[in-house]
């Protein structure tokens, strides 16, 4: 069997929904100390796996957000953010190393997944999108045609060259120009808007160009990790609407060890732009069922 079935092969077993691989070429614009190579000396292949995320989990947040349900939350923070998605994926990344290193004896290294992982060795994201298996929405996550942005992924580094799969060709799957319900729904305005070229981040890869906004990630902080009571916490660790890092780490030095999961600092409290994004077929796994009222121009 050749390795490139083989590895999906793997992937499959241990669990993922999609497999996807990129030729090193496709990563001539990471930053420094971000490109395969500078984690992996003589990359030659990245492996990306990804997972979807149970409906059943989704809508958990929408409980939330629609009902008031906080009680709920946790069910996306434990299904859907912190813990199973990434120990699938970690789990689905050390089968792929193994079978790679026994096989071929090319070197083959898992990068860590999850919040709770210490660090990010590249942009899994990128990585995502360089191995086809989708395209960037506005918001800056991936979305896939089958799932949107309710995807977690995971990435194998290997020396082994592997044919690679072609860039994702197919159906646009976000148009900011006619949408907006990121931007609009975000609950600490943290995206910045179509149109606004100053804050609009430009990624070429693979030769393609793509275009997304510029994250807040302090204000995106303060929404996961819930500094504040109007955003699901405790009391108000924060009492800016638009923090600097500094404060952020000083609020969440504030905050008290969370003894209800894994995480110090729960950082699953907000997904909101995840949830109602329309691709993936939102409408009809969830405004036609029932388990959303929406938001804006959802359909």
């Amino acid at each position: 069997m050749k390795i490139k079935q083989a590895v999906k092969k793997a992937a499959l077993r241990a669990g993922m929904d999609m497999c996807g691989i990129a030729g090193i070429d496709r990563f001539s614009t990471s930053p420094p100390g971000k490109h395969p190579q500078d984690i992996l000396p003589g990359c030659r292949s990245v492996i990306v796996v990804g997972v979807r995320l149970l409906d059943g989990v989704i809508q958990a947040n929408f409980r939330d957000f629609e009902d008031g349900r906080s009680d709920l939350k946790g069910i996306y923070g434990t299904y859907g953010y912190s813990m199973l998605p990434n120990f699938e994926l970690t789990y689905a990344c050390y089968a792929v190393a193994q079978l790679i290193e026994r096989k071929t004896g090319e070197i083959a290294t898992p990068c860590s997944t999850g919040p709770m992982t210490n660090g990010a060795q590249i942009s899994i994201r990128h990585a995502a999108v360089a191995a086809g298996l989708g395209e960037f929405g506005w918001m800056s996550i991936v979305l896939t045609p089958q799932f949107g942005p309710r995807n977690r992924f995971g990435v194998i580094l290997t020396t082994a060259e592997i044919e690679p799969d072609p860039m994702y060709e197919g159906e646009r799957l976000c148009n900011p120009e006619k949408c907006g319900i990121c931007t609009s729904i975000c609950p600490v305005q943290a995206l910045s808007k179509y149109g606004d070229k100053e804050n609009t981040r430009v990624v070429k890869m693979g030769g393609k160009r793509y275009e997304y906004c510029s994250v807040g990630v302090s204000k995106c902080h303060m929404a996961l990790m819930a500094l504040k009571k109007e955003l699901g916490g405790r009391e108000n660790f924060i009492t800016t609407d638009n923090p600097t890092p500094e404060q952020v780490h000083e609020a969440q030095l504030k905050a008290k060890v969370d003894d209800l999961g894994l995480q110090h600092t729960p950082s699953w409290y907000c997904g909101k732009c995840l949830s109602y994004c329309p691709a993936g077929n939102w409408g009809e796994k969830f405004k036609k069922t029932g388990l959303s009222k929406g938001a804006g121009n959802i359909k």
